[in-house]
């Protein structure tokens, strides 16, 4: 079975692009993963190409290295890649966001920055909005001294239905086959990376038959747009202010 079968599909897709845009390139010897875990997908990229590559976990948590990303904050080390994987949804100063991250790159190092498009309540307390259009994100790292080499909105009617609809991240398995995942998972027979509620009741089981039908093809159409990302470089000049 693929490994990234019981994953989230929007994270699969994510991590796809991720692949092509952060490591085809230069090396990496150094890595800031903020406000996420060892565990995050895009480290396991990372360390199936060069397991060689140095960590360090950012956040706000007792077990990472303290940063505070709603506050001016520095840790006196630049990496070659940092790494932020939806965070934005769950920071109220953004301004300090892109200051802070953007400290944290060496010269020729790389920013990648994951946020939703338009994803459902999750997280609370600390949850602050349903999602951003990347053209906002990109103004905001321009306005503090970052250079955007590239951007992009992932977008599915059905991923956008299962968000809304059924207030879920499927996983790949349940995205092909909405109706029989549904079954499979209400069974225990699979995994699911946010547990649905009322797994198999009648009222969810038909909205899975309604998904079926409806086209799970990827576009960049902000209509159905669930995910964005933006690559960001540093202008030295930048840093510190």
């Amino acid at each position: 079975m693929p490994r990234n079968v019981d994953k989230n599909v929007i994270r699969n897709k994510v991590l796809e692009d991720f692949s092509f845009e952060c490591l085809s390139s230069e090396p990496i010897l150094d890595v800031a993963v903020v406000g996420g875990s060892l565990d995050d997908p895009e480290v396991h990229k990372i360390r199936d190409k060069d397991p060689n590559v140095k960590f360090c976990v950012l956040g706000i948590e007792d077990s990472q290295v303290f940063l505070d990303l709603n506050e001016s904050s520095s840790i006196g080390h630049q990496f070659d890649l940092v790494l932020v994987t939806n965070v934005l949804e769950h920071i109220y100063h953004h301004e300090n966001f892109a200051k802070n991250l953007l400290r944290l790159l060496r010269d020729k190092g790389t920013l990648w920055c994951c946020f939703p498009f338009n994803d459902m309540f999750h997280g609370s307390p600390y949850y602050y909005s349903a999602g951003f259009h990347p053209e906002y994100v990109e103004k905001l790292f321009e306005r503090n001294g970052g250079i955007v080499q590239k951007s992009r909105i992932i977008a599915s009617k059905r991923c956008y239905l299962f968000t809304h609809l059924l207030r879920d991240w499927p996983s790949e398995f349940r995205y092909k086959h909405p109706f029989l995942g549904q079954i499979i998972w209400g069974l225990g027979l699979r995994r699911n990376p946010r547990p649905p509620i009322n797994n198999l009741s009648p009222q969810r089981l038909l909205k899975c038959v309604y998904l079926s039908l409806v086209s799970k093809k990827f576009t960049d159409d902000p209509n159905f747009g669930v995910s964005s990302w933006v690559k960001v470089h540093a202008k030295r000049s930048a840093i510190g202010n």
